[in-house]
C-alpha cells in the first residue's frame, strides 16, 4: 500500500504512461491531453487523502479508462484490445482483496458464513450445500444471499474502496479501526 502523493508519483510514471498512451493514440497532442486528464483524475482521487494498494496497476487502470473515454467522446473505434498485462494487474488487486474477504467471512455468523464459503469459494452447487447442511434448498439460497449482504456490509465497514466510473474496484484501503483486517494484513505481510 502506498501513499497517494500524486506529485511524487507522477515524476516516476509520466514518461511510461505517455508511451503507453502514444501506442494507442496516433496524435501526439491528443496523447498529451489524455496524459493531463490522467493527472487530473489521479490528483482528484489522491487529494482526498487516500492510499493505493497497487500503484502501478491503479495508474494504468486510470490511463486505460481515460483512453477509452477519449475514443467514446470522439465517436471513434478503439484500435486495440485491453492489454493482458493490465488485466493481470487488475486481477492482482482483486486477488489481494479476496484474501481479506476470507478473513471477514470468518467474522460472519456460521449460519451465513458456511453456505457462502461453500458456494463462492469451494464452488459447491446449492443443492449439494443444502444436502450437506441439512437445509432446504430455498433456505440455503436465502442464507447465501444474506451472507453476501452481510459480507459486503462488513467489507465496506472495514475498508475504504475506490471504484472507477464503470463500478470496477481500483483501490481499497483497510481502515485503521478494523482490527480484524489489520491483523490479517500483518499476517499476510509476514507470509510474503
Amino acid at each position: 500500500m502506498q501513499d497517494c502523493n500524486i506529485f511524487e508519483i507522477w515524476e516516476d510514471y509520466k514518461s511510461s504512461l505517455l508511451g503507453y498512451i502514444q501506442k494507442r493514440v496516433n496524435n501526439n497532442d491528443d496523447a498529451k491531453d489524455i496524459l493531463q486528464e490522467v493527472l487530473l483524475k489521479c490528483y482528484q482521487f489522491c487529494s482526498k487523502g487516500k492510499t493505493v494498494l497497487h500503484l502501478k496497476s491503479w495508474l494504468y487502470k486510470i490511463t486505460q479508462n481515460t483512453i477509452i473515454d477519449f475514443y467514446k467522446k470522439a465517436n471513434k473505434n478503439m484500435p486495440f484490445d485491453i492489454d493482458p498485462i493490465y488485466e493481470e494487474n487488475e486481477q492482482s488487486l482483486i486477488g489481494e482483496a479476496s484474501e481479506y474477504v476470507k478473513a471477514l467471512l470468518k467474522l460472519l455468523p456460521e449460519e451465513y458464513a458456511i453456505p457462502l464459503f461453500m458456494y463462492d469459494l469451494e464452488e459447491f452447487d446449492q443443492k449439494t450445500i443444502s444436502e450437506k447442511l441439512n437445509l432446504s434448498l430455498s433456505n440455503t439460497k436465502a442464507r447465501i444471499q444474506r451472507g453476501r449482504v452481510k459480507l459486503k456490509e462488513r467489507f465496506l465497514e472495514c475498508c475504504n474502496v475506490g471504484f472507477d466510473d464503470k463500478g470496477e474496484m481500483i483501490s481499497f484501503d483497510i481502515k485503521p479501526q478494523c482490527k480484524e483486517l489489520q491483523a490479517e494484513k500483518k499476517r499476510l505481510e509476514n507470509v510474503s
